[in-house]
């Protein structure tokens, strides 16, 4: 990695090169690895190493970006250029109320040595766990195990510099038997805490007791929802609803609605980049400090999230949620739906007939303003009888309005874990959210699939 030192003297440059109103730069750093495996064995192991610098100039009211992944000091100075160029040409933006001020961010440490050491061996070594329990059981294993280290780095004209260091680990395995299928993952900022042997035993137990799936007929059930289906439906209100970018084009589900009830009473939705069992960060893309926001609480819209562009619109200020420019588009990063009291064998016990799904796949949106989503269940969907999971069932199509879902839901998960979002393609920088089980009362499945 660059290290601090670097990182401040490559921004500091980068300000002293521009002859902009306003300059803001942001470098994206990182060592990068990934062992995927197939049928049971490793087929691939890569690294890479690589930085992005972009540069965002403000003449006036007129922007400019460009973007540079060689940072030597002709480089810097081309890229620079590039963005005053752009601005020059690009229209007036009479929304635009300029760069935000100087403020710091709390410290956090996100750096784990053990992750950023951890080797090709060891991430084997870790995969073996569960290609070997694959095999034991004659199943196949598919996956990857990704580890690395990143640094942000951000610095305007008006005196931000902000920088981070963080490590991050992620895995995911489907497991196939013959006629079914299991999925498990695990994330955390420590690699040694992705347990893959617990992976192993959860993915081989869903492959083993979903072969011959049976015929169930679309329809309205009860279903439990493990994590990494509740983590799916949350991501969508992120995108449909609490970026202020979709509040002030009028697509956002909350418009009109911020103070009213818009979901059960027992779901309380936080933007927490601070909590322990997420990928704590400190500050946005424009170097503005991240705050605990709630989003819902008790069903009641609180919150919209804001950038510097968004907040200047309305007269207010960032809420810390700003992506990389030349992206207006705030976005909550660090989701968090809070616990409940029950586990999962509890939820299953109080159905009298409803469906176990382990994850969704290939979800879409088909009606933003009341968050309608399709997609289909995945790896692991069960019939549940008389309070127990009796066999497995065809993977089901829904459509079903996230809103809807949220607002019947009767249990709620003791255990939140982190669902990661993969971090295999695009620059590397770790995000999730913590989410836990959720029993829902009514849930509509529109289809059956032949698998």
């Amino acid at each position: 990695m660059l290290g601090k030192a670097n990182v401040t003297d490559l921004l500091k440059k980068v300000l002293k090169a521009s002859k902009a109103d306003e300059t803001e730069a942001v470098l994206m750093a990182e060592d990068s690895y990934l062992t995927r495996f197939a049928n049971s064995t490793i087929h691939q192991n890569v690294s890479e190493h690589n930085q992005n610098l972009l540069v965002r100039a403000v003449l006036g009211r007129k922007i400019g970006c460009a973007s540079t992944n060689r940072v030597d000091t002709a480089s810097v100075k081309e890229v620079v250029k590039r963005a005053l160029e752009i601005a020059k040409r690009q229209k007036e933006n009479p929304e635009f109320k300029g760069l935000p001020k100087s403020a710091k961010a709390k410290a956090v440490n996100n750096y784990v040595p053990a992750t950023a050491k951890f080797s090709p061996r060891d991430r084997a070594e870790a995969v073996k766990k569960i290609t070997e329990r694959a095999r034991k059981s004659k199943l196949s294993a598919f996956g990857a195990f990704t580890t690395g280290t990143s640094e942000v780095g951000v610095a305007n004209s008006h005196g931000t510099l902000a920088y981070n260091l963080a490590t991050d680990a992620y895995c995911n395995t489907v497991v196939m038997s013959d006629t079914g299928s299991g999925y498990a993952h695990a994330a955390s900022r420590d690699a040694r805490r992705v347990n893959t042997a617990r992976m192993a035993e959860t993915a081989c137990q869903k492959a083993l007791d979903s072969r011959n799936p049976v015929d169930l007929p679309a329809g309205e059930y009860e279903v439990v929802l493990e994590p990494a289906a509740v983590a799916d439906m949350l991501g969508f209100l992120a995108w449909m609803g609490f970026s202020a970018t979709a509040y002030q084009e009028g697509r956002s589900f909350l418009c009109g609605k911020l103070g009213q009830k818009v979901m059960g009473e027992n779901i309380t939705i936080v933007d927490d980049a601070y909590h322990i069992k997420g990928y704590s960060f400190p500050f946005d893309f424009e170097g503005v400090p991240k705050k605990k926001l709630v989003l819902i609480e008790k069903g009641v819209a609180k919150n919209i999230v804001y950038d510097s562009f968004t907040a200047g619109k309305e007269g207010r200020e960032s809420t810390g949620h700003a992506l990389a420019a030349p992206m207006n588009y705030p976005l909550p990063m660090h989701q968090r739906l809070l616990p409940g009291k029950s586990t999962v064998r509890e939820m299953i016990a109080s159905i009298k007939r409803g469906v176990l799904v382990t994850r969704f796949h290939y979800t879409n949106v088909l009606e933003p303003m009341r968050v309608v989503i399709t997609g289909m269940t995945r790896d692991g969907t069960f019939l549940i009888e008389d309070g127990k999971v009796t066999k497995p069932v065809r993977n089901f199509r829904f459509t079903q309005s996230v809103l809807d879902a949220l607002s019947c839901v009767s249990l709620i998960g003791k255990d939140a874990v982190l669902v990661g979002e993969e971090t295999m393609y695009g620059a590397r920088f770790a995000t999730g959210i913590v989410a836990p089980a959720l029993k829902i009362d009514k849930f509509n499945f529109t289809g059956v699939t032949q698998f």
